[in-house]
């Protein structure tokens, strides 16, 4: 049923070219511009590209459409952007630029407080579910630059949230893991309330007019696009699509914060 209704749409529609664009300036930055130290090697390469991947499969491929028309697939696109994406960029990162950042004074500063365990945890919390909270779920979907102001707070805030476990002398290896624990906890009620939800808690993906209005923003013309089109899109339920959409969350969110911990604490 979902292959029938993408091919209905435009090649530019389920490609964002402008962010595919930005993926490939960040390669080239990466590649030919930043300076990397004699111990930086091809895999960590690997990882960084891989992780620019991750983001644009996320964001920019006909994930990004599907997760408008269904709500497991947004949870999916969660767990690629907050939980898979940022280690491997933080891995892959060239250092060499990073110790030349530390000989600002100010920027050190300002890292140091917003890698702080404490902050991290409560910067992405904060804007995690605020970003989650239903009404504001549903306005920002219905706002294309407000719904990428928040992926892109999402984004950098969960990048935040990594670098104490991959930071190689800020935490011990104890510290890593009670650090980890936290965090899953503090983000299973997200996956409990979706879970146990007897009814859809997003009027986005239930509410005929509202998703018109949020699948708008994806296509470039709708003079052409019976409202029946539309109709069409809502043959699955809110409630099991919560239901699997938190069963994809939680397990993305477990083996992702035990891999990323426990690769890190071993090289301690």
């Amino acid at each position: 049923m979902l292959d029938i209704i993408l091919d209905e749409f435009h090649f530019s529609t389920l490609w964002n070219g402008g962010i595919f664009l930005f993926t490939m300036f960040a390669a080239i930055i990466y590649f030919f511009l930043l300076p990397a130290s004699k111990k930086h090697s091809w895999w960590k390469s690997f990882a960084f590209l891989l992780g620019l991947i991750v983001i644009f499969i996320a964001i920019a491929s006909p994930l990004n459409v599907t997760g408008r028309i269904k709500f497991s697939t947004h949870s999916l696109q969660l767990v690629l952007l907050l939980l898979v994406a940022p280690p491997l960029l933080i891995v892959g990162f060239k250092t060499a630029i990073l110790e030349r950042m530390k000989s600002i004074g100010s920027m050190k500063k300002v890292m140091i407080v917003l890698t702080k365990p404490i902050v991290a945890t409560v910067l992405f919390q904060i804007v995690f579910y605020s970003y989650h909270i239903p009404f504001m779920f549903n306005f920002a979907r219905l706002d294309l630059y407000l719904n990428y102001f928040f992926l892109l707070a999402l984004f950098l805030s969960s990048v935040l949230l990594w670098i104490p476990i991959l930071s190689p002398d800020q935490l011990s290896r104890g510290q890593k893991w009670k650090y980890t624990f936290v965090n899953v906890i503090l983000l299973t009620p997200f996956s409990v309330i979706l879970f146990f939800a007897n009814t859809g808690l997003y009027a986005i993906y239930s509410d005929i007019n509202l998703f018109m209005s949020a699948l708008a923003l994806c296509l470039p013309d709708l003079t052409d696009v019976p409202p029946e089109f539309f109709a069409s899109l809502l043959p699955f339920d809110p409630v099991h699509e919560q239901w699997l959409g938190a069963i994809i969350f939680f397990a993305g969110k477990l083996i992702s914060f035990v891999v990323v911990t426990f690769l890190s604490a071993k090289s301690i």
